[in-house]
């Protein structure tokens, strides 16, 4: 079976460029896409005040999902969800082994925090694999990335080695300059060594692989997070959630969500152990 990656689409620009995204990435690795439509009443965003969103019948679902399909340079399955998103994610993504679920993201800034739909998280938390968030504004950044910049704080990583493998195809797309950057509090060492230390040991990278590290002294992590993305020219932003910090927090106040929702380029986030 062909490397598989799920690309959630709800027929809006956001999720045409995800998917347009999705695509090159999957023409690197040699997969297909699955092309899984879901209904946009469960996200909060900017349209949802202004009554722009599309009310389709299932017709003019299964045409959209056709359409764009056929103007992909790789294969594709449509399948539509209806209202159930993160159950269908779940179950797509096991029948079809997909290794990515995509998402694009609409442009939030205007919308206060509070309101900014969870989606990403709900998909996170029921799918269990690697979700890359394409922020709509995201329109100059390379296909495959070239310059990775990956945040981890100190502690001990435990991942999944599906979500290692996932990780790794990123890796091995394109040759790419390979960043750690590790915030901390302007009092506070930014040393990246133990942050290093413990990414090594996850297994996230190859032995030989030329890991660059970039501290960042900040009181607001996800704004130290987004200095450091463009202080190294990255074109994708790789964040770790872990359940003990992710779930255990409202959406709004979560670091790696906020890194999520404020980032102008695409954002892998994997999902830890513990």
């Amino acid at each position: 079976m062909a490397p598989s990656l799920l690309v959630l689409t709800d027929f809006s620009a956001a999720a045409d460029h995800a998917l347009a995204y999705a695509a090159a990435l999957a023409a690197a690795t040699q997969g297909q896409l699955v092309l899984l439509h879901g209904r946009r009443h469960s996200m909060l965003d900017a349209e949802a005040f202004t009554d722009r969103l599309q009310h389709l019948s299932e017709g003019e679902i299964a045409a959209a999902l056709a359409e764009r399909a056929q103007r992909q340079s790789v294969p594709t399955i449509v399948e539509a969800a209806g209202d159930r998103v993160p159950a269908a994610v779940t179950d797509a993504v096991r029948r079809h082994g997909s290794w990515l679920v995509v998402l694009g993201k609409p442009d939030t800034e205007s919308v206060p925090d509070a309101l900014v739909s969870s989606t990403s998280l709900e998909l996170l938390r029921a799918a269990s694999c690697p979700l890359l968030v394409v922020p709509v504004v995201a329109k100059h950044t390379a296909v495959p990335p070239q310059h990775i910049l990956l945040a981890a704080d100190d502690m001990p990583l435990h991942i999944a080695p599906g979500t290692v493998e996932a990780f790794r195809k990123f890796l091995e797309t394109s040759p790419v300059h390979f960043t750690l950057t590790h915030v901390v509090e302007p009092e506070d060492n930014d040393s990246c060594a133990t942050a290093l230390q413990q990414l090594r040991a996850s297994g996230l990278t190859e032995a030989e692989q030329l890991v660059r590290t970039y501290g960042v002294r900040s009181l607001r992590p996800a704004e130290g997070i987004r200095q450091a993305a463009a202080d190294t020219h990255a074109d994708l932003l790789v964040l770790l959630a872990r359940p003990h910090s992710f779930w255990g927090t409202l959406f709004h106040k979560s670091v790696t969500a906020e890194a999520v929702r404020r980032s102008r380029i695409p954002v892998l986030v994997l999902p830890t152990l513990q």
